[in-house]
């Protein structure tokens, strides 16, 4: 046995793993006591230890900063201060996951010792490899920054940040932050929320019995969870309890009063807390936004809530009280809509956009007075069906930009099967040859199909998406049932029946471009984040295109204004006169009304419906009553302008009943428009319609100084309807 080969080759290399282990552990273990592996420089710890408000601010029309509202601690439904934890808790898990906390620098060599030899001896025998041996602070350090992968290096750097944050913090401010951010099921970050959740109250008034429950899941979230694994919890909790008499943080009478405490679980969603303060529907909108960046650049969420609420920040939004403020008046009044009454009553939102720099300028996500904190937020966090507001962006903006139409150009208004598929108007009849103009105007189903059908579903999808920021459209989805989804269809982007519908953020900012000369920016809610200290840690630069020609832009623009003055959307013409114009929204089902629209100044989108979609009762369209009352107010001190007309348009007559250039026998059946003067009309019309007039045709052959819109100047109209109400048909699911 003693001149075994095996046995020397295995003492040999056993010794050998053993040694070359130390020397390593002992190279670490001196390095990371001093820091070396990993510095927190780029973890922002002081605002993370603040109790300061942040501070929403805005630049005035004079371009300086006023603060639009604070946010504090007070308003945290999450964060819960280190003299607002039972001494027991904080007891319980130091016993359970660190107890030698308050003696070591940031690591606990023995535990570190322990884990390496487990390692070597599980690498040998081929057993699963785990890291065990965290300190608090190292499981902290990982919370905060989220690296969590199974590695010696991510291990070392662990350490040594750990060893660095020992230096900065105290040992009662890091045991608040892991208190604060460590994971405990159910979708708990932190003893507060897990309070609330399994226990229904705030953490300040659990009993030792109930610490020890809470402190117990962390190890293993899942298996210890009180509420699907109550046996274990109970295991677990008495665990903990023989643990901290152990280490005498109780006596043995606590202990046993403990034991025979009964656990009473309950169901508790933690974002039912009432806070006191009722923040706007922008300041939700920005808390969430900021949240998710703060994220996305490395923080944890309990910690991005620490930081927003507590942190001492200045956020430079892009609201305008006044904007705003005319929001919350209309909206707030149920008077101004119908169907308010009772429980589940009738919804709305509204979200208005500045169209040259993105920014939003004011949002409300619900009728009446709001309630809560971050409540549902209709105007940014629901999709709805868009409608007929889906035409000028998904089929007439698209054909004008490729060429494949001109506001003259004649289609047939008539019955057109595709498969088993026929789309139909809003009052199951037909015209006959129509204008493109006339039918944008009138909200015919069947024109845009046509063109659609033309012009190719591809194209149009990937107009709304890659140019027009369009983000929850689908090409192919599977539902659990194996049944496929997609958004490139007819019927899907020609009368807006789409697999999920579309917000109104996007909505709204995919109208912009109409009133930018083409430009698409992105939606934003604020520009730039600064921490405590006043050095800048979040900044938006919104993304920004040319969305389509200028002059695709505004023939479209030129026609949308005739919706508003004399289309479907009549009535949303503001009285003052200033520029606007708009489109109109209902759905075939009647469970979506919109209006989306713009000025010179502002673009808005409004929807109405309810939460849970049923059909909707009232008569015409709610949002553009609703439309016009903010859009009044906020554009009552603007300049009275209108868009610039650009280079490559020019405004020319045409024969309505054929779409050809007017000719010796038109007589009466002239009309004129804005075209595309690479795509107007080619070829002068022969057709004998009636006698020739003797008198010349308005704007046969001149074009106006200014903008002359069908209605407002000199241009002969077409006949149109009154304020009709348009659906558009889709086929069946």
């Amino acid at each position: 046995m003693k001149n075994n080969p095996y046995t020397r080759i295995f003492v040999k290399f056993f010794s050998v793993t053993i040694g070359i282990g130390a020397l390593l552990l002992l190279i670490v273990s001196v390095c990371s006591f001093l820091g070396l592996f990993g510095g927190v420089d780029d973890l922002d710890i002081e605002a993370l230890t603040l109790d300061y408000s942040s501070q929403i601010c805005y630049i005035d029309d004079e371009g300086n900063e006023r603060t639009y509202t604070t946010i504090s601690s007070e308003q945290n439904r999450i964060w819960v201060d280190s003299e607002e934890i039972p001494q027991d808790m904080k007891d319980a898990f130091v016993a359970i996951e660190d107890e030698r906390f308050f003696t070591h620098k940031g690591f606990d060599i023995r535990r570190t010792a322990k884990a390496f030899f487990v390692f070597v001896k599980n690498k040998i025998t081929r057993q699963p490899t785990t890291f065990g041996g965290s300190t608090i602070t190292q499981q902290l350090v990982k919370n905060i920054t989220k690296q969590s992968e199974r590695t010696a290096a991510r291990k070392i750097r662990e350490i040594s940040r750990a060893v660095n944050l020992e230096k900065k913090l105290e040992k009662d401010e890091i045991l608040e932050l892991y208190l604060n951010s460590i994971y405990l099921s159910q979708g708990c970050n932190g003893v507060q929320a897990a309070s609330h959740k399994f226990f229904g109250k705030p953490v300040a008034e659990l009993n030792l019995a109930e610490c020890a429950s809470i402190a117990g899941i962390t190890q293993y979230p899942s298996l210890y969870d009180p509420l699907i694994n109550p046996e274990k919890n109970k295991e677990k909790q008495e665990l903990v309890l023989r643990k901290m008499l152990e280490l005498e943080y109780i006596t043995q009478e606590e202990h046993d009063e403990a034991v025979a405490f009964e656990l009473k679980f309950t169901e508790f969603d933690p974002d039912e807390l009432a806070t006191g303060v009722i923040n706007s529907y922008f300041t939700d909108h920005i808390i969430n936004e900021v949240m998710d960046d703060l994220v996305e650049i490395g923080y944890s969420e309990t910690m991005a809530s620490k930081m927003l609420y507590s942190g001492g920040l200045r956020i430079i939004s892009t609201i305008d009280p006044n904007v705003q403020a005319a929001a919350e008046e209309v909206f707030e009044n149920k008077e101004n809509f119908p169907n308010t009454a009772g429980e589940n009553h009738a919804q709305a939102s509204i979200l208005i956009m500045d169209p040259y720099t993105g920014g939003i300028k004011g949002l409300v996500g619900g009728i009446g007075k709001k309630t809560g904190n971050l409540v549902l937020n209709r105007a940014t966090q629901t999709l709805r069906q868009p409608g007929s507001t889906i035409k000028p962006i998904g089929v007439y903006a698209p054909a004008f930009e490729k060429g494949i139409i001109n506001p003259a150009d004649i289609y047939q208004d008539k019955a057109i099967s595709y498969g088993e598929w026929t789309p139909r108007n809003y009052d199951h009849k037909y015209s006959g040859n129509v204008s493109v103009r006339v039918a944008l105007r009138k909200s015919l189903n069947t024109i845009p199909v046509q063109i659609l059908d033309e012009m190719g579903a591809d194209y149009s999808y990937n107009f709304l998406t890659r140019k027009l920021g369009i983000t929850s459209l689908v090409k192919n989805e599977t539902n659990s049932e194996g049944k496929v989804f997609s958004d490139i269809g007819l019927s899907q982007l020609a009368l807006g029946g789409l697999t999920h519908g579309v917000s109104v953020l996007e909505l709204t900012a995919a109208y912009a471009p109409f009133a930018n000369r083409g430009i698409y920016t992105e939606p934003h809610c604020y520009t730039e984040v600064y921490d405590a200290k006043g050095d800048k840690i979040l900044s938006v630069e919104p993304e920004v295109r040319m969305a389509m020609s200028e002059q695709a832009a505004y023939v479209t623009s030129m026609l949308l204004k005739e919706v508003v003055t004399s289309g479907t959307g009549g009535g949303a013409q503001l009285a003052s006169g200033m520029f606007t114009a708009g489109k109109t929204g209902t759905t075939s089902d009647n469970h979506d009304r919109l209006f989306v629209g713009y000025t010179p100044h502002y673009v808005a989108s409004v929807w109405y419906g309810y939460d849970t979609p049923r059909p909707i009762s009232a008569y015409g369209n709610p949002c553009i009553p609703a439309w016009k009352s903010v859009m009044t107010k906020i554009n009552a001190d603007k300049e009275k302008i209108s868009p610039r007309t650009p280079v490559g348009v020019k405004y020319a007559s045409y024969c309505t009943l054929t779409g050809d250039l007017p000719g010796e026998y038109c007589g009466e059946e002239v009309s004129s428009c804005w075209f595309i003067t690479d795509n107007m009309p080619k070829k002068v019309c022969k057709n004998k319609h009636k006698p020739k007039e003797e008198e010349k045709i308005e704007g046969e052959t001149e074009e106006p100084e200014e903008i002359v819109v069908p209605g407002e100047g000199d241009a002969p109209q077409e006949e149109t309807p009154g304020d009709a109400l348009e659906t558009d048909v889709q086929p069946a699911a």
